[in-house]
């Protein structure tokens, strides 16, 4: 079992632990060199480890998507802190424990499936719920709902992160038939549990929450299209128009190109549908960035936020 973890390093501590290797870099020195640059996580997140010397002997045991002991000294650069490695080696997955390194969803897994099929009887039309019916009663399927993350670590990326997301985004959508009475409930709520199915396959979550290789190279828009298309085609006289939205829905949550989005929203309940993802995966990194920095006021700039988080509970009356 793993006793240093990367959210209780501090500057100064001596490092002796084993860590995953998410990224590598080979850069050159400013004299001509070379030094490698390390992304090194486990369950609490992630820190950069820095190869300075030895960097010949050390580059064959610091392969990315593998486990390696680490020893080193916490340093900090720019108000971050870094381990500058001394030495790394390679380890087995049989040396590992998966509870190092696989975070879970704070929330009981089965609660929040309960909740969440519960919104199928707010489906009143048939063809929609009988799409989540036939979808739903698929064992294998619903394991891997139950269990994948919603990223690797931009927001929900921890087990039940998949699951936890659609019902928050469901939950949010509760008050729309009450204020906009043109939005067709039924297409949103199945809109809502589709938009991310293509995500139980984009992630491997056995030891750590990684991509799988069909993650990187078809992604979770297009097999979300994929399975959401299968499942209608086995539904005999399902209505080509009502397919057309679930599809359009699925294929335009990113909202934009730039985002993976072969298509933008086109109307209101798929507007919807990517607001609400948007909504709730940036107060998932507003949690993150607070629970990070409780003994801050600020905490560093945040990539996908674009700003650094005023933590406000920290901010004397």
């Amino acid at each position: 079992m793993k006793k240093q973890f990367v959210k209780d390093l501090a500057i100064r501590n001596k490092v002796n632990d084993i860590f995953y290797i998410r990224n590598r870099k080979l850069l050159e020195r400013r004299d001509g060199g070379k030094f490698v640059v390390l992304e090194l996580s486990d369950k609490t997140g992630s820190i950069e480890g820095k190869i300075w010397d030895n960097v010949n002997d050390l580059f064959s045991e610091s392969v990315p998507g593998n486990f390696a002991k680490v020893e080193g000294d916490i340093t900090e650069y720019m108000g971050d802190l870094q381990i500058t490695i001394s030495h790394i080696f390679k380890v087995s997955d049989k040396e590992v424990s998966s509870q190092d390194f696989l975070p879970t969803s704070r929330f009981n897994i089965e609660d929040m499936y309960k909740e969440l099929t519960g919104y199928f009887d707010l489906v009143k039309d048939k063809d929609f719920r009988t799409l989540l019916d036939n979808l739903f009663s698929d064992t294998e399927f619903v394991k891997k709902f139950k269990a994948a993350p919603a990223s690797t670590g931009i927001h929900h990326g921890y087990l039940g992160g998949l699951l936890e997301h659609t019902l928050f985004m469901l939950r949010l959508s509760r008050s729309v038939p009450s204020v906009y009475e043109e939005i067709d409930y039924s297409l949103l709520v199945t809109g809502l549990i589709l938009h991310d199915i293509g995500k139980i396959t984009s992630y491997t979550y056995d030891k750590v929450i990684d991509h799988t290789d069909e993650g990187h190279l078809i992604g979770h828009i297009v097999r979300g299209y994929e399975i959401a298309k299968n499942v209608i085609s086995k539904i005999s006289d399902f209505p080509v128009a009502k397919k057309e939205l679930i599809l359009h829905i699925i294929l335009s949550h990113h909202g934009v190109r730039e985002y993976g989005s072969p298509v933008t929203p086109k109307f209101a309940e798929a507007f919807m549908v990517h607001d609400l993802d948007n909504l709730d995966a940036r107060m998932m990194m507003f949690r993150d960035e607070t629970e990070k920095n409780r003994d801050a006021k600020w905490s560093e700039y945040h990539q996908f936020l674009e700003t650094r988080i005023f933590i406000k509970n920290n901010h004397a009356e």
